[in-house]
């Protein structure tokens, strides 16, 4: 049953004053609170009804309203367009001020986002950092470290760096892994990760006879060192700033945080799976069940460099966030860390 326009702004000052004071609702507060010009008592009554329709619940007989999970959603649904209107009042300047001479090199800058995500929040800030698979190739290096072991070292556009240790057959002398390197870098940068992974695969398959010993050498190295973990690097900043809301004052429900904290492997297939949604998402209590954080709620978008897609960022907090100051931070942050890694590329 679609809810009366005065039963949407009730349950709106519902989750608002919630959200401020982390106590039950009565109705002597919307009263007071918001200009209804409606008597207690029709307040009550309505109240009654959200609660019936599962919109809110009464914590003890005598205590006030407290939001559903259902609540919820239906104020963020309800916000989210006017929330994300705020984002065009954002002064970017801020934060381009804050970014500027704080970070050296890309894992700092994403290590900067979560403590800029935290402290503007004051939740706590993740960053998802792009998989291997989604970096621009720039170069590949090969060091010879002992007889039949090698150290592959792949060098992204944006500087971050991934060591291989490679298990091989044959006893390479280190002018040829030069050779061999130089051919692979001047083949193949400029692609992501998975293309050059592609073209090398379907370049082996092809006749070998087309190719001479170096060659088959080099696509074997390079097949080697492109091999790597697809999942991107986790970044969090602020995790101790939600210790101090009063929904973590229970022992059992900061210990699974943390624990999801300390894991991070959950986490870091959440914003995975999140990374092909555009704009904002919003996930609230029970949508985030499988990382073990009772009464969580994140807010994530993703960034991009140009069309493609590299990560995501956001902010993990209680489900009493928020949330129309949260999801225009999110958003704005994500477009300007966008817009840094751009300008990344461009400089080479």
């Amino acid at each position: 049953m679609a809810l009366s326009e005065r039963s949407q702004n009730v349950l709106e000052a519902i989750v608002l004053s919630y959200i401020r004071s982390a106590f039950p609702v009565g109705s002597r507060t919307v009263t007071e609170n918001f200009d209804f010009r409606l008597s207690p008592a029709t307040i009550r009554n309505i109240m009654a009804d959200l609660e019936e329709t599962g919109y809110l619940f009464q914590p003890h007989t005598s205590a006030g309203r407290v939001p559903t999970e259902k609540g919820y959603r239906f104020y963020v649904d309800r916000l989210m367009e006017e929330a994300m209107a705020q984002d065009e009042g954002f002064d970017s300047s801020q934060y381009q001020r804050h970014w500027l001479g704080k970070w050296e090199g890309i894992k700092s800058l994403f290590e900067e986002t979560s403590r800029l995500l935290s402290l503007e929040s004051h939740y706590a800030g993740i960053v998802l950092a792009p998989g291997l698979s989604q970096m621009i190739f720039k170069q590949v290096e090969f060091i010879q470290l002992r007889k039949n072991h090698l150290l592959a070292i792949l060098v992204s556009q944006d500087g971050l760096l991934h060591q291989k240790l490679l298990a091989v057959d044959a006893d390479y002398p280190q002018k040829e892994l030069n050779r061999i390197a130089a051919y692979l870098n001047h083949e193949f940068s400029g692609m992501t990760l998975s293309q050059v992974k592609k073209k090398i695969l379907a370049l082996m398959k092809a006749e070998k006879d087309l190719y001479d010993e170096l060659m088959q050498k080099a696509l074997e190295l390079g097949r080697k060192a492109m091999n790597i973990a697809q999942e991107g690097e986790l970044y969090l900043g602020g995790t101790t700033h939600i210790l101090d809301l009063p929904e973590f004052s229970d022992v059992e429900k900061m210990k699974a945080l943390f624990k999801a904290f300390e894991e991070k492997g959950l986490i870091v297939k959440l914003l995975d799976k999140c990374l092909s949604a555009g704009g904002v998402q919003v996930l609230i209590g029970s949508d985030n069940a499988f990382l073990g954080i009772p009464d969580c709620s994140l807010v994530i978008a993703s960034y991009k460099r140009g069309d493609q897609t590299l990560g995501s960022l956001g902010v993990i907090g209680p489900i009493r966030m928020e949330y129309s100051r949260v999801i225009p931070l999110v958003s704005h942050i994500a477009k300007n860390l966008s817009h840094t890694l751009e300008e990344l590329e461009e400089r080479g």
